[in-house]
């Protein structure tokens, strides 16, 4: 029997064949022009190399006189992009996959600054939009030039090779506002009851109809909820379903809205929802249609989980994004029964926080992924791992994440690695993960991490060996790689030397039983995260932090989704100062400039980790290259811990 059948199982959509039911979400490339880059060909390559049956390209507008959101955003109405174009559909198609590509329009999102001269903002109603611009309501002939221009778009997509449109209704670009409440708050006939709400949006789809032809797969992408007040409903979109039904060839089921920051959390699911938490919405969906099929979308990264729910009939297809970034080939180690080497994404939100322009102070243009360090490199090494002139002996000090990528990535090229942990397990400065249920994406990512560290040749992992200068005279390697970690940050506080005072470490390094009223001395996202879950586990817990916000080193929307969390659990103390650490609790002055007494019976210190690197020092001249990684080179977070290693393991 053929691993996870249903998952791999081809399927025709319009006599077209299609080899599995794995479709990659959109996503757009690394970039800073608005076409598809060599960065986007080698990204697409290797989505469609690792075995997604559909391959999605990320958001192209279809008019950009009134639409432009993002500064690189390609538009579907300029034929100067049709080379590129068409050149990443050709990789897609290599591969035995169909190229897909997702047609979009911001309407009242539409940021003035990138428009064309003489551009203008439109939507559904009048407004003025989060930019400070005017929003001009949209009248009829509006409405048939922009249904014009998607099927122009649609028109230019298919001449370029795409077999499938993806039409974006949700999220809360144009055509979910006209679908919303929150966005359209007409009395005429495309305004009140879903049926007039709905006449666009259907409109859109039969022009592209009419335009293509027969042939071409067309696939509609909306919210099931929008999940905040006042927003789209299931039971709306069920309805709404049941219009588009036979329609369009794909219903895609995600949810949330750009309109509130806040549901940002649920269209890119954190940690703090279930896997697939999108699942029943399209359940219900496909409950609701005989014609169209459905694919669903939501934090998907274990193909045993995709596989349950198109068994039992709940949607027809997945759609994969972080974890194809965090992963391009785990289609293939699923097929090939090795699932269990797949690197799974831990839904830290580095990749989309990157991009979540106006409220991160710039668009970065280029995606990082902490769990994959070669994404983004896609034009420098499009992960190929040269072999090197002549193989060396590498000894990795550390088996962390950062070493742990070090190691793998050196053998891979054919170097000879030894990997040494001190521990008896790798990676175990990250055990603290284990005792949090919000952590346990890393804990299975750190899983997967010592699967491939075991079974990559030409590495010799040795546990329970802490590297000295003893064993590097003894081995005598060619290049040393130091990822010993980082050091606890102890600051100098009155009474920090008392018994109720652990380093947050301490709860797993020397299996430390907080009491019930607990007080974190510092508020980053070590202390937030720990906090958080003791007083879900029933503790009381303060946070003091001396900067005027908690955990703002993490990434956006998983920062403001963690907020919302402990804003209903604990109590923090921001801009505050700790005067002393007293017998009964911590003694600080409040941002108001009130000085009181926290109570606790136990005061854990989460000040920050240091950089370890100084007795490291006398290490550089055993060895012909001492190459300095992860936290022993700068205490930082998992992302630039694998980074580093990756890069370590490639320049050698």
């Amino acid at each position: 029997m053929s691993n996870y059948p249903h998952l791999f199982a081809p399927i025709r959509i319009r006599d077209v064949y299609v080899k599995n039911r794995i479709e990659t979400a959109p996503l757009s490339p690394s970039g800073d022009v608005p076409f598809y880059t060599r960065e986007a060909y080698e990204m697409y390559n290797q989505f469609a190399g690792g075995g997604a049956g559909i391959v999605t390209l990320g958001e192209a507008g279809v008019h950009s006189m009134t639409d432009h959101c993002h500064p690189t955003m390609p538009h579907l109405d300029d034929a100067r992009i049709l080379p590129s174009l068409i050149q990443t559909v050709d990789t897609v198609h290599k591969w035995g996959a169909l190229a897909s590509v997702e047609l979009t329009h911001s309407g009242n999102r539409a940021w003035p600054i990138h428009l064309p001269e003489g551009g203008y903002v439109i939507g559904p109603s009048a407004m003025t939009n989060l930019y400070g611009a005017p929003v001009i309501e949209m009248d009829e002939d509006m409405m048939n030039m922009i249904a014009g221009a998607y099927a122009e778009a649609a028109y230019m997509a298919q001449f370029a090779g795409c077999d499938i449109v993806n039409i974006h209704g949700g999220h809360g670009w144009l055509i979910g506002q006209f679908l919303s409440d929150l966005d359209n708050h007409r009395t005429d006939k495309y305004g009140g009851v879903i049926e007039n709400k709905a006449r666009f949006p259907l409109m859109i789809a039969d022009r592209i109809r009419r335009k293509c032809g027969e042939k071409l797969i067309i696939e509609f992408r909306l919210s099931g909820e929008e999940d905040t007040p006042g927003g789209i409903t299931i039971d709306e979109t069920v309805e709404f379903a049941g219009m588009l039904d036979g329609r369009v060839d794909i219903i895609h089921v995600s949810a949330a809205t750009f309109h509130s920051t806040a549901t940002a959390a649920r269209m890119f699911p954190t940690v703090f929802y279930p896997r697939g938490c999108n699942v029943d919405n399209a359940a219900r969906i496909k409950g609701a249609v005989r014609k169209s099929f459905v694919t669903v979308v939501g934090g998907l990264n274990d193909p045993a989980y995709m596989d349950s729910i198109l068994a039992e009939g709940k949607t027809d297809f997945v759609a994969v994004g972080r974890q194809m970034i965090a992963d391009p080939d785990w289609p293939s180690k699923a097929r090939r029964g090795r699932a269990d080497e797949i690197i799974k994404c831990i839904r830290c939100e580095t990749c989309i926080s990157a991009g979540f322009i106006p409220h991160v102070p710039f668009s970065s243009g280029v995606l990082r992924c902490s769990v994959n360090p070669a994404f983004g490199r896609e034009y420098e090494n499009t992960r190929r791992e040269e072999k090197p002139e002549a193989p060396k002996k590498v000894l990795v000090a550390g088996g962390g994440p950062s070493g742990m990528e070090a190691a793998i990535t050196a053998a891979r090229r054919g170097h000879r690695v030894i990997l040494c942990e001190k521990s008896d397990h790798l990676a175990a400065n990250l055990d603290y993960a284990k005792q949090i249920s919000f952590k346990q994406d890393i804990v299975t990512f750190l899983k997967s991490m010592s699967v491939n560290v075991q079974r990559t040749p030409n590495l010799e992992l040795r546990l329970n060996t802490e590297v000295t200068e003893e064993l590097i005279r003894a081995e005598k390697p060619d290049v040393l790689i130091t990822a010993c970690g980082a050091e606890p940050i102890v600051p100098p506080i009155p009474g920090i030397d008392r018994p109720i005072v652990h380093h947050i470490t301490d709860l797993f390094r020397k299996n430390v039983h907080a009491g019930m009223k607990v007080v974190i001395i510092g508020g980053g996202l070590a202390g937030c995260e720990e906090g958080l879950a003791m007083a879900w586990g029933g503790r009381d817990v303060s946070i003091v932090e001396m900067k005027p916000e908690l955990a703002k080193d993490a990434p956006f929307i998983y920062w403001k989704h963690l907020l919302t969390k402990l804003n209903e659990s604990v109590r923090s103390y921001c801009s505050a100062k700790v005067l002393s650490i007293e017998e009964n609790g911590v003694k600080i002055v409040d941002g108001g400039g009130e000085e009181r007494l926290l109570e606790a019976d136990t005061v854990l210190i989460a000040a920050g980790m240091r950089a370890a690197s100084e007795k490291f020092d006398g290490w550089r001249g055993l060895a012909e290259d001492v190459i300095v990684t992860g936290d022993c080179r700068c205490s930082s977070k998992i992302l630039e811990a694998m980074r580093s290693g990756y890069c370590a393991g490639m320049t050698i």
